[in-house]
């Protein structure tokens, strides 16, 4: 019997960016504790720790899980079950931030990045299962 296979955001990343909110919050603290911290300085460490404290709970809650069946798609606010049979397209698009992947299903939109750790073997797999061809 096959075994599921979980894909998530490259685990550098998200120690890396764990590791920023951690440090913005260090940086904040010492701001706090400081007389005469200008209240945007504060204000600025505020928000880098905001900032890096959603996309580390972001990059955790966001993974595929390819099945025997199909696919689980997780996000933070959701996660969506999809049949191979309900995949149509996989639309590749290159730019700036990396490559996206766009799997079109007949019950919406997946997307994931080259942020992804095997994301190339991610792509391949669903090629293979859903039976796509190359465009």
């Amino acid at each position: 019997m096959e075994t599921a296979r979980t894909y998530r955001t490259r685990l550098p990343l998200r120690i890396a960016v764990a590791a920023a909110a951690v440090l913005w919050a260090g940086v904040l603290v010492v701001l706090l504790a400081a007389p005469g911290s200008e209240a945007r300085s504060v204000l600025s460490a505020g928000a880098f720790v905001a900032f890096f404290l959603v996309f580390t709970f972001v990059y955790r809650k966001t993974w595929i899980t390819v099945t025997p069946d199909g696919i689980v798609a997780a996000t933070p606010l959701r996660v969506r079950p999809v049949r191979f049979d309900e995949i149509v397209e996989i639309v590749v698009q290159d730019g700036l931030a990396g490559r996206v992947y766009a799997v079109f299903t007949r019950r919406g939109l997946v997307q994931f990045t080259s942020l992804f750790a095997r994301h190339r073997e991610l792509f391949e797999l669903l090629l293979e299962r859903a039976q796509l061809q190359r465009r």
